[in-house]
């Protein structure tokens, strides 16, 4: 072989070179390029999921305050209502309390009442006087003093 044959395979050998130097530099530069482009769109990517996580937090707060607001309303109530229980339960003591002391009076006034027969163990009125019995009494006695409405006018004012 010549020299000249030598410096041409020397020759082919160094553009082959080159060339695959050359497509290598471009195929690195175009990987970095893709891995850049996805770390960006990666990076954006997780900034909108913490965003989402972020208004996830606050709605997720906004919902236990609501919750800890719907508990003490409903605690509220709950106290309103056994208040309420309590008064309830006070004025039907009171109520039964009244009754039992009307009743007895009622017993006494009929004890003493000449009119009212009460040896049979209840409260009979003495027929002898054609009064009724102490219902038929408060009846009359309510009718008594009812007074009707008054007459409205039919005349036309103007």
């Amino acid at each position: 072989m010549d020299t000249a044959t030598v410096i041409w395979i020397i020759v082919g050998i160094v553009v082959v070179l080159a060339i695959i130097g050359v497509i290598a530099v471009v195929a690195s530069r175009r990987g970095r390029e893709q891995r850049e482009k996805k770390r960006r769109a990666d990076q954006q990517r997780a900034e909108e999921m913490r965003r989402d996580a972020e208004a996830r937090a606050l709605d997720a707060r906004e919902n236990e305050a609501k919750a800890t607001r719907a508990q003490a309303d409903a605690q509220q109530a709950q106290v309103d209502a056994d208040r309420l229980r309590q008064e309830a339960d006070q004025r039907q003591a009171q109520a039964q309390e009244l009754r039992a002391h009307s009743e007895k009076q009622s017993r006494h006034a009929d004890e003493i009442d000449p009119t009212v027969d009460t040896r049979h163990g209840g409260r009979h009125d003495d027929p002898a006087t054609g009064v009724g019995t102490a219902d038929e009494r408060q009846e009359t006695t309510k009718a008594r003093h009812t007074d009707p409405p008054p007459p409205q006018s039919t005349e036309n004012r103007t």
